[in-house]
């Protein structure tokens, strides 16, 4: 059939590639491993103590690793193949995680055990976690970053949320040593996924570029997202918004437990709540991009984010839970995907896994202060105000941070402040 006069074809999209999808493979049986882990890890501390100082330092564990080694990780990952690297912090994470089976089946798991396991899990998370997103503008086209990012994001939560934490749930119920030596094999053969992966991920140099010590280089990193005003401004935020979900996330499974009624099992459906607004936002939010100036949208994902939080304390019921984690969701991906596929136009190859690094220490590094903050408040305010209010503390808490950000994301985080960063860059 023929064009009608005055019509041109559409020019058609470059393919994602076949190993982007190997490398959405391994993302996908790596967070079905993470999915289960998010229930399992946490659970398994709460029966060991009740303690919300105690629990919340578990989950604090997990992410210390992000204020103390993102930026070395950012400099190994400018340095080195980049899927070499990845497949390194996948296999030591299996081998931590075959450890803690071990310990949990010869029932010598303490608590400071666990909290080191969850200490050595998050950092090999740093390395991997950091490094594919540094990767990908290298396995597929640019023009295709949104999708490619949606794309992986959505299989991620998929296998992570929708299949990993509900099985989650039942592997707990059944066995912990089941459910711990599964999350190591799943790790383990997203490693061995990765290696099939062909050609050279490593960074090449500008015109001799790069070549010096590795504080050098971790300098570099810094001062370039330090004097870009836009990424800087936007790592702050992160930052910000991090902090809030942080404290929720310390006290969340005291919360499903004692505020909910919820067993094991309900505790990983619940968890699936957000994984659905994930998936919806990952398919719906790259259609999206071209209609919804990028300032608003983001503007709205702090509204969206402090609205829900608040609602949930006041308001505690699981249904509403579930609900209002769908639309936060949601509004993660949105922001995720706005962002990040930003910073892969905007930071140049050669620093792009440094950039990313000092992003994410400032966007990440603040969530093990965060968990402190909510496990402390809620321990100090339960002989005050009784445990359901005092586990109600942090989600308030961080509902008002989030409202907050709304009003400063509004004059701060403009689309023609964006646009202007494009324009700047030759995007």
């Amino acid at each position: 059939m023929g064009l009608r006069p005055g019509r041109s074809a559409s020019p058609p999209r470059e393919p994602l590639g076949r190993d982007y999808r190997r490398l959405l493979t391994a993302g996908a049986l790596g967070n079905l491993g993470d999915g289960i882990a998010l229930v399992a890890l946490p659970w398994y501390a709460s029966t060991l103590t009740d303690d919300p100082l105690a629990i919340s330092a578990v989950a604090m564990a997990t992410r210390l690793p992000w204020l103390l080694l993102a930026l070395v990780a950012g400099v190994v990952g400018d340095r080195v193949d980049r899927r070499r690297l990845m497949v390194m912090a996948a296999s030591g994470k299996a081998a931590v995680l075959v450890a803690m089976t071990l310990l949990v089946a010869l029932e010598v798991a303490s608590l400071p055990v666990v909290l080191l396991v969850a200490l050595a899990v998050g950092v090999c998370e740093v390395f991997f976690d950091n490094t594919v997103q540094s990767i990908l503008p290298s396995v597929v086209p640019r023009s295709r970053l949104e999708r490619a990012n949606g794309t992986l994001w959505s299989v991620e939560e998929v296998a992570g949320r929708f299949v990993g934490t509900p099985a989650a749930g039942f592997l707990v119920a059944l066995s912990m040593v089941w459910t711990f030596g599964l999350q190591a094999l799943l790790v383990a053969c997203a490693a061995l996924v990765l290696l099939s992966m062909r050609g050279d991920f490593r960074p090449a140099p500008v015109d001799g570029q790069d070549r010096g010590s590795p504080r050098h280089m971790l300098l570099d990193g810094v001062r370039w997202l330090w004097r870009h005003h836009l990424l800087r401004t936007l790592a702050v935020f992160l930052g910000a918004s991090n902090l809030a979900a942080s404290m929720n996330a310390a006290v969340l499974v005291l919360f499903a437990q004692d505020v909910l009624g919820l067993d094991s099992r309900g505790y990983g459906l619940l968890l699936t709540a957000v994984a659905v607004g994930m998936v919806v936002g990952a398919q719906v939010v790259p259609w999206m991009v071209p209609y919804v100036p990028p300032g608003a949208a983001l503007t709205l994902v702090f509204v969206v984010q402090g609205a829900a939080y608040v609602a949930v304390a006041v308001v505690p019921d699981a249904l509403l839970f579930a609900g209002l984690w769908t639309l936060i969701g949601f509004a993660t991906v949105w922001w995720n995907v706005v962002t990040l596929s930003l910073r892969q136009r905007l930071i140049p190859d050669r620093l792009l896994s440094r950039v990313l690094s000092a992003y994410r220490t400032i966007g990440w590094g603040v969530a093990p202060i965060g968990m402190l903050m909510a496990g402390s408040l809620a321990s100090l305010l339960e002989p005050i105000l009784g445990r359901q209010n005092a586990l109600s503390v942090p989600f308030l808490a961080s509902g008002a941070l989030s409202l907050a950000l709304a009003l400063v994301a509004a004059r701060k985080l403009t689309t023609k402040r964006i646009r202007a960063a494009e324009t700047a860059a030759g995007v």
